[in-house]
């Protein structure tokens, strides 16, 4: 009861603070899972209480929870067909400096590339037959930003290659290959995760809005907020992916049990993904470390390999995968502007309450 307690009051301080309208929390330790939300799903045209099912935009908790675990897929069912230490062009037809990037850095933000570029605003005036094409060859025109390796940058350049470089691969589009690699995993009834919700009969009442979109000037609901994907039809490795704290858990909890008992080619590959360390970088593959702010602040009571992700609209998690602790932040903080950045700070301050209690 007590990290139920902790939980209602750290959100009802967060939607009493305006950090965000309302959230879910979740947590997964010593075998238990403890979920409670708070707040409101919705403040416009009218207010709507959250549920503990409601459905968000996990913005960039796209790039572990699909991107990477489809990649892990791929590569457990096929590991000869690519080393990731090669560069990118023994695998995409591409020139310059771009095609001599190793893979994996694309995965742990140190290619090279920038970190964003609006390529919703070329796509939607030329609509090219293949956007996704587009975006690649877009990326292999713009000079790189610093010699690869030479530090982190945060990219969803990189991520829109890697989009590309899977599907290229496998030969199937990344949703198709992702519902397929979720057979992996044991779904509750409860549980979503997946793209273009709307599609998939999902009411549109479960979903949290996001923002007003800048071109249809219409409040998005079960629409990805991130233009570039939303360009894409609502599908990258980037974002687009939306799901519920079930969902969201049911991965993690996937993932920690992989990590720590696994034994299979999959948790071999998972392993190399959380535990690979380059100096000064920010990232492993596919996954934040913590800043140095969340390692002074958390250093004795988290384990080397407690690593996170964060999203635009307010979603996050956190998992110690040595200590078996995963907590998940899930809020539409851009609901129903952008502008709220208090999210920042709140979510340093969420991780240090919760791993506080539950010690």
């Amino acid at each position: 009861m007590k990290i139920l307690n902790k939980l209602f009051e750290l959100l009802n301080q967060g939607v009493k603070e305006e950090v965000f309208p309302g959230a879910v929390a979740g947590v997964y330790y010593q075998q238990r899972r403890y979920i409670v939300g708070a707040g409101y799903k919705a403040l416009t045209p009218y207010t709507e209480p959250i549920e503990e099912g409601t459905i968000f935009d996990l913005a960039s908790l796209t790039k572990p929870l699909a991107l990477v675990f489809s990649f892990l897929d791929f590569l457990a069912q096929n590991p000869k067909t690519i080393d990731l230490f090669s560069p990118v062009k023994t695998y995409l037809d591409l020139k310059g400096p771009l095609s001599e990037v190793p893979v994996y850095r694309f995965f742990n933000h140190t290619s090279g590339l920038k970190a964003w570029y609006p390529f919703y605003q070329e796509i939607l005036e030329l609509k090219p037959q293949n956007p996704l094409e587009y975006i690649l060859k877009k990326i292999e025109e713009l000079p790189l930003e610093y010699q690869p390796g030479e530090k982190s940058l945060y990219s969803d350049l990189g991520y829109f290659l890697l989009t590309y470089l899977l599907e290229n691969l496998s030969g199937k589009p990344l949703e198709e290959f992702f519902e397929q690699a979720k057979k992996r995993l044991f779904f509750g009834k409860r549980s979503f995760l997946g793209f273009n919700p709307i599609k998939k009969g999902i009411d549109q009442e479960e979903i949290a809005p996001t923002s007003v979109c800048p071109w249809k000037k219409k409040l998005l609901r079960g629409a990805v907020e991130d233009e570039n994907t939303r360009a894409l039809g609502g599908v990258s490795g980037v974002a687009g992916l939306f799901g519920n704290i079930y969902g969201v858990l049911d991965t993690l909890e996937f993932f920690l049990d992989a990590y720590q008992k696994g034994k299979d080619l999959f948790s071999d590959f998972l392993k190399t993904f959380i535990t690979y360390r380059e100096k000064n970088a920010e990232y492993t593959l596919g996954f934040m470390l913590p800043n140095p702010k969340e390692r002074n602040l958390l250093s004795h009571q988290v384990s080397f390999n407690t690593l996170r992700h964060t999203g635009f609209t307010g979603t996050s998690f956190l998992v110690d995968f040595d200590q078996g602790i995963i907590i998940v932040l899930l809020s539409n903080r851009v609901h129903p502007t952008r502008d709220n950045l208090k999210i920042r700070d709140f979510r340093l301050y969420f991780h240090q309450e919760v791993i506080k209690a539950l010690n």
